[in-house]
């Protein structure tokens, strides 16, 4: 083990020293630990078998700021490929913590210049910052002949090409114009992709006949950039393959969400892959013809541990089993296609405020009361799947109000009976149950005065609670507090209120004050993970800060 610290504290005072004092022929594992400060060195690793590990992406930063239009002192441009913050060649790397960035300013300005140039095989990156504008992160190899000049240059040119993998978990990486690009087999799980200005997120070379490209997990696209000014890729070589999945795409995304690069790469070669998108972005009505949204089957294979096994079982997500939040409830809480932005439940995107040790499992359904719920195996198929140490949050009261026989319940007697068989279903499982309270409709008279539609309800749930000593989540009280502070006009663009022609999707307009907008959606899932951290409860510390 080795430590590097910038103030002198640590063995070394630069990260390349420490690097270097590494012997050529180690084959065992060596951990650099980096302790916070500011590191402006082009860092180069060719060796193999080495753990970064930084004391907080914050504060633990390694800079640089070579760019393209620099020249040698030949005269020579450096070109993309020698802009690099740090080169990582060796293969079996680990990074931890750290940020990468690289200061050169705007591709407008300076060209090209990479944060980090990633070449090797089984290299993984947790918690991790990519700072740059144009072309932040390469993840090599090189493809094999460039177009627009005789050699690529930098620290890879000539070598054998050789598929790599590469994994990046909880990363957060920023950039304008093609700032993921490059060969390798990659998977980006849980990290936010922020484009800071119109142009590219990705620009593939996957290689001939290799099965994965770019595979974005759950991640969260944002940025500065305008809306409708950033494509989700572009293909740099004929056999690209990106695919984004569960992923929530902000409106900065384009509505045809790929671009062909001057059409001169043939589109039958190409693999651009959506499933599951939400947000903003999300509609994939005016997406590019020769691109894919697949089904829920064909998305199962897109699993990290999948794509990045190859020959040798490489793993290099965590063996821990993942913690499943299991929701039982109605359209309030529901997940919606993309046909129906932006009506979101609140479920639908309560995923986001969680870890990767965390995975929703979403079974509300609209048009559900606690009665039919039950009646058409719903709560069964949920008692089937769930695990010890999982949870079953609980929401139901809007549809068992209605007087049809199929889904009416009374508050003071069946609607109490057909709860207990979710709580004491998932007590015999060794499950967590979490009742929730119906959420409030936006419902305001003339005078602005609030009244709640839910009668006793809200009061059975309670009642329920203590009866069981279980965890409540009172959501009619938070709603009723956040719509009353919100006021009868502000609340209309937390629920799906549209005027005519504002949306395509609803090209009449409309006025629901049941179910709710994007926004609306969030706030609520806002409301619920503020219960969970009240109530205590163990899933709360991996509520990400």
């Amino acid at each position: 083990m080795i430590t590097v610290a910038a103030d002198g504290s640590g063995d070394y005072i630069s990260i390349q020293e420490a690097i270097n004092h590494i012997p050529e022929e180690r084959s065992e594992p060596t951990i650099i630990i980096i302790k916070s400060g500011i590191y402006k060195e082009k860092l180069e690793i060719y060796k193999s078998h080495i753990h970064l590990i930084g004391e907080s992406a914050e504060t633990t930063i390694i800079t640089y700021d070579d760019y393209a239009n620099k020249t040698f002192p030949n005269g020579e441009p450096y070109h993309t490929f020698h802009s690099y913050t740090v080169f990582i060649g060796g293969d079996d790397i680990s990074v931890k913590r750290l940020t990468f960035e690289n200061t050169a300013g705007s591709g407008e300005v300076v060209g090209q210049a990479l944060a980090a140039y990633v070449d090797g095989d089984r290299i993984s990156f947790q918690d991790c910052k990519f700072l740059g504008h144009q072309d932040t992160l390469f993840t090599g190899p090189l493809p094999p002949k460039p177009r627009e000049r005789a050699s690529f240059g930098g620290p890879r040119e000539g070598f054998p090409i050789r598929p790599v993998r590469q994994y990046y978990e909880r990363c957060y990486i920023e950039g304008d114009i093609d700032f993921i690009f490059g060969s390798a087999t990659a998977v980006f799980q849980d990290c936010e992709i922020s484009s800071s200005g119109g142009g590219w997120i990705t620009a593939a070379s996957t290689p001939e006949k290799v099965e994965f490209g770019y595979v974005f997990i759950r991640c969260k696209l944002t940025g500065e950039a305008a809306e409708q000014s950033v494509a989700l890729g572009r293909p740099w070589r004929n056999y690209a393959k990106v695919a984004f999945i569960d992923c929530w795409l902000g409106s900065h995304i384009k509505v045809e969400g790929w671009d062909r690069w001057g059409e001169r790469e043939p589109i039958d070669e190409l693999a651009f892959i959506e499933y599951g998108s939400i947000g903003p972005g999300a509609d994939n009505h005016g997406r590019a013809a020769w691109s894919k949204v697949i089904a829920r089957k064909e998305a199962d294979r897109f699993a990290a541990q999948n794509i990045l096994a190859g020959h040798d079982g490489w793993n290099p997500v965590s063996d821990e089993q993942p913690i499943t939040l299991y929701l039982a409830g109605d359209s309030t809480m529901s997940s919606y296609a993309p046909s129906y932005y932006p009506r979101l439940g609140w479920g639908q995107v309560l995923g986001w405020f969680f870890d990767h040790n965390v995975v929703v499992s979403n079974d509300a359904a609209s048009g559900r009361s606690s009665k039919s719920f039950i009646d058409e195996g719903r709560l069964a198929a949920i008692l089937n799947r769930i695990r010890e140490d999982d949870y079953l949050l609980i929401q139901f009261g809007h549809n068992d109000q209605k007087p049809d026989e199929e889904r009416h319940t009374d508050p003071q007697t069946s609607y109490l009976d057909h709860l207990r068989q979710y709580v004491e279903g998932a007590r015999a499982k060794g499950a967590t149950p979490v009742l929730i309270t119906s959420v409030q409709r936006r419902s305001f008279d003339e005078q602005g005065t609030f009244t709640d539609t839910h009668g006793d309800y809200p009061t059975a749930v309670k009642q329920l609670a203590e009866e069981y000593d279980v965890a409540i989540i009172d959501l009619a009280a938070k709603s009723k507090e956040l719509f009353m502070t919100w006021g009868g006009e502000q609340t209309k663009t937390l629920f799906l209120w549209l005027t005519p022609g504002e949306n395509a999707n609803y090209p009449e307009g409309v006025q629901d004050d049941t179910h709710f907008s994007a926004e609306g959606a969030w706030e609520i899932a806002k409301l619920v993970i503020q219960g969970i951290n009240e109530q205590g409860l163990p899933i709360a510390r991996l509520i990400r800060r």
